[in-house]
């Protein structure tokens, strides 16, 4: 999966980029180093610390940092919930990181009658460190930014002139920032369509919505799933038969089928099945906010004239929806839209957004196959909106031909002290990423 300018053009960044060479991404998850920088500045880095839960303490609440490796944060928080015997609900955190990554943040744990049970966890794929007590939770939003190390892989070996590019255009992110475009994450991978979703609801298409998300074949789609959806089209209407085709993949059509288990009882309310998954309708409800962006900051790139910030249209006021007007009237949609009084969950106020984000650059080294890069972001910038401005980027299977394939010392690159014991700690999750990269290499 490259993300190509057909690709970034379905998101609303339209010729702003010209002819990168491809970075692939991920090709290990220790390739993409995340560590949550919490709102007073301190980093929570992914080294082994100290496991010890304090015996004692004031306040019922655990913190701790949670390091991971192959899981999202809300797997880990399902299995670390189930080990200790509590609630999800009881486990807070400030952001959710990447799963196929190595990542590091600050969780709070309660409902907890023994502490000695956190000190107890052992997972191949996590482990709790920095243990303490206190009241309060992390919440989400709780946090300053980010800190990012990541390694790009090169199908071709870049030259001098090439590399010298580079490290200029990283010399003017330091001075400037880069280009605040919401990424391509924002919008549903693979399928890319949660913008389309979201701009159906504020046109009042429930069903259309509906049925979008669940039948909707996109480009990046496996072939497994791309039949399961036709097969889905087939028999729309038939949520007894349908909830069938997805039973056996509870985690891949886990939103699905929550919304065919309520329309098996109530068919024609879709309003209904929507409102089973108030967290996804209102992340679609953002998407189409950052999809207008996304177009208008294209725009007014190309002319020359861009402001510092812009608004979203999720809002009362008419100001923030005069710059996407011409926009708005191509997508046949009125604001403000009748559906927000079907969905309060969606929250509606006077926001804007930078069209140029700050950034702090630790290190950047750029060799013949491949580029490290460290740095720090604000909360809510997507690392991938930074390098998209040096690469055409790639990821997942199958693996870009020509992609060097050699583990990298990161740690020694960027200057910091060894990562090695971390990698060790993860060992068994690296042997079975290794054993399946391996095995997809010969499938190849």
């Amino acid at each position: 999966m490259i993300d190509d300018d057909a690709s970034l053009q379905s998101v609303g960044i339209e010729a702003v980029y010209g002819s990168r060479p491809v970075g692939y991404l991920k090709l290990f998850p220790q390739d993409f180093i995340v560590e949550e920088v919490s709102k007073e500045g301190t980093v929570c880095t992914i080294d082994l610390g100290n496991g010890e839960a304090p015996e004692t303490g004031e306040g019922t609440t655990y913190y701790a940092d949670l390091v991971k490796i192959g899981v999202s944060t809300l797997e880990a928080k399902e299995q670390l919930a189930h080990e200790l015997g509590i609630d999800e609900k009881n486990i807070g955190y400030a952001g959710i990181k990447d799963r196929l990554a190595l990542t590091s943040q600050a969780i709070s744990i309660r409902g907890l009658s023994d502490g000695k049970k956190i000190s107890n966890i052992h997972a191949d794929n996590f482990f709790l460190k920095n243990i303490t007590r206190g009241k309060g939770v992390v919440s989400n939003g709780g946090l300053n930014g980010n800190r990012f190390t990541i390694i790009l892989r090169f199908a071709e070996p870049i030259g001098p002139q090439l590399r010298t590019e580079m490290e200029q255009k990283v010399n003017e992110a330091r001075t400037d920032g880069f280009w605040n475009f919401f990424y391509l994450q924002r919008f549903g991978t693979p399928r890319l369509i949660a913008h389309r979703l979201g701009r159906l609801i504020l046109l009042g298409d429930y069903q259309g919505t509906v049925k979008m998300f669940m039948t909707y074949i996109g480009e990046r789609e496996l072939p497994y799933f791309r039949a399961i959806r036709e097969a889905v089209l087939e028999k729309w209407g038939d949520w007894k038969a349908i909830e069938e085709l997805m039973d056996p993949f509870p985690y891949h059509f886990n939103l699905e089928r929550t919304m065919v288990q309520h329309l098996s009882t109530h068919p024609a309310d879709f309003l209904g099945a929507l409102h089973t998954i108030p967290d996804q309708v209102r992340l679609w409800s953002y998407a189409y906010d950052s999809y207008l962006f996304n177009r208008k900051l294209s725009e007014l790139i190309q002319s020359g004239d861009v402001p510092l910030w812009l608004p979203f249209i999720s809002s009362f006021n008419p100001n923030d929806w005069k710059p996407y007007q011409r926009f708005l009237e191509e997508d046949r949609v009125t604001l403000p839209s009748r559906s927000y009084r079907d969905f309060p969950f969606i929250r509606l106020e006077s926001r804007r957004c930078p069209t140029l984000q700050p950034i702090e650059i630790h290190a950047a080294v750029f060799e013949e196959r491949f580029a490290s890069l460290s740095f720090s972001l604000p909360k809510g910038s997507y690392a991938t909106s930074f390098l998209v401005g040096f690469f055409a980027l790639a990821s997942g299977l199958p693996i870009v031909p020509g992609i060097y394939r050699e583990p990298i010392d990161t740690s020694a690159l960027t200057g910091r002290e060894s990562f090695m014991p971390v990698f060790e700690r993860f060992k068994k999750v690296l042997d079975r990423h290794q054993a399946d990269l391996e095995a997809n290499l010969l499938e190849e």
